[in-house]
């Protein structure tokens, strides 16, 4: 009944308007409270702050993200929102993030496969949707991902009627397909302190073009098995065959990931 309450209030408030930052605090509630959690779950949230800049976002910005991970056995769902400062776009609301996935056995580690759902407002009258499959491979100290994202670009419904488009006007875009990819190098500094080094056009809720790539140094600090703090150093690239194939953006994160129960 709780699950069912929040989700009537949460559609109540998307008739009002569908990406205000209480509307997505809503939807979390609902998808965390609405499915059955097995009671062997195991509980866990992780949370940070980014600061940086870039050449599309007109000076420094600021985010913050809370994501919520169940996981029964080797299946895990997650669902996470990103919310950003100043708040361009009229709504400080960034992001939705929804997840799925499931490890597998192979030679004696884990596959993770898993599918991703990503709603972002793009801008004031442009909606970006993802939705992505990615499978993941670890060893001792490198790390392997490789998937395939398909993106769609569509005016929202304020849009449509403040430009007053035509039934006849297309308005959206697909991009039918996008290679995700990732490779890590992890290792030990100390023995609750690790680090990691990647290659990717992928992270937290960004999704690039296979030609965009990311470099990424990860720092992350185990004070026991139920809570760990992190930290993350993106650059990214504007792209490997743009106009502009130097500095695009640089970010730095700070977080915590806590395992509830």
């Amino acid at each position: 009944m709780r699950g069912l309450l929040l989700m009537g209030i949460f559609m109540n408030q998307v008739g009002k308007n569908l990406f205000t930052v209480k509307s997505s605090f809503l939807l979390t509630l609902s998808l965390l409270h609405g499915v059955p959690i097995p009671a062997n779950s195991q509980i866990s949230n992780n949370s940070y702050i980014e600061i940086g800049s870039n050449y599309a976002s007109a000076g420094t910005y600021g985010s913050l993200s809370s994501r919520f991970s169940s996981k029964s056995g080797n299946f895990e769902t997650t669902a996470g929102c990103l919310f950003t400062i100043p708040a361009t776009k009229g709504n400080a609301f960034s992001a939705l993030k929804l997840g799925a996935s499931n490890d597998f056995k192979l030679k004696r580690r884990k596959l993770n496969v898993g599918a991703t759902y990503l709603f972002k407002p793009f801008s004031a009258d442009l909606n970006e949707t993802d939705f992505a499959i990615l499978a993941s491979y670890k060893t001792s100290h490198f790390g392997y991902a490789l998937g395939l994202n398909s993106r769609i670009y569509c005016f929202n419904r304020a849009a449509t009627v403040k430009y007053n488009f035509p039934d006849s006007v297309k308005t959206s875009v697909w991009e039918p397909v996008n290679l995700m990819y990732r490779i890590s190098y992890m290792d030990n500094i100390l023995p609750k302190l690790n680090y990691e080094i990647s290659v990717t056009n992928y992270n937290q809720y960004l999704f690039q073009q296979e030609t965009n790539p990311m470099f990424l140094l990860n720092l992350n600090y185990k004070f026991g098995r139920k809570f760990q703090l992190y930290s993350e150093l993106e650059y990214m690239q504007a792209g490997m065959v743009n106009i502009r194939v130097n500095y695009f953006g640089l970010c730095v994160r700070g977080g915590m990931v806590w395992q509830i129960n």
